[in-house]
């Protein structure tokens, strides 16, 4: 379910914490283990939230609770374009399509109510998983941008991966005949 922030979510977000491995994904050079967050970055986190003009925003939940959030943002001043986001921050749900889900939930709102004609994404070219989420719908590779980031004393290129709407309406009719979204 894609859903606005409430308050409950910042338990969750606290529960849940920082983990090494999905830092790393956002590019993020992890300090330590896993930890919990504290009740201000627990505040942070879903005051980023917040509804605001320039993004829409939403609260991943799959029926425990807060497990991310997905985003439309950097919309083009024509608002025909946009950058989309997700961010799955409990390992224990990876693996299971929720991304998948989740991305083509947003696609038929951007798509659909917005009528956007092309939607971005930038992932780390490491980040595999997501990479193939991506593929799953509909988003192409269009060009990389190298030395996007440094971790760890490399740098590794961002894929920055497109979908027009054109596209997702081909794709949307063979996913509404097929069973739900796979891993």
């Amino acid at each position: 379910m894609l859903r606005p922030p409430l308050p409950r979510d910042a338990g969750a977000a606290r529960r849940i914490g920082l983990h090494p491995d999905i830092l790393r994904m956002f590019g993020e050079e992890p300090e330590g283990e896993w930890r919990e967050l504290t009740r201000d970055e627990s505040a942070e986190l879903l005051g980023a939230l917040d509804p605001s003009v320039d993004r829409v925003t939403w609260v991943v939940d799959a029926g425990e609770g807060f497990i991310g959030s997905a985003s439309l943002h950097s919309f083009s001043e024509d608002g025909a374009r946009s950058a989309y986001a997700i961010g799955l921050l409990d390992p224990a749900v990876l693996g299971q399509g929720l991304g998948t889900e989740v991305t083509r939930l947003v696609l038929a709102y951007a798509f659909g109510a917005l009528g956007l004609v092309e939607l971005t994404v930038r992932v780390l070219e490491f980040n595999e998983r997501a990479i193939r989420c991506y593929v799953r719908c509909g988003f192409i590779v269009d060009h990389r941008e190298p030395d996007a980031v440094f971790l760890f004393g490399v740098n590794h290129a961002d894929v920055i991966m497109r979908l027009d709407s054109v596209r997702y309406h081909q794709l949307a009719t063979e996913w509404d005949e097929k069973p739900g979204p796979s891993s």
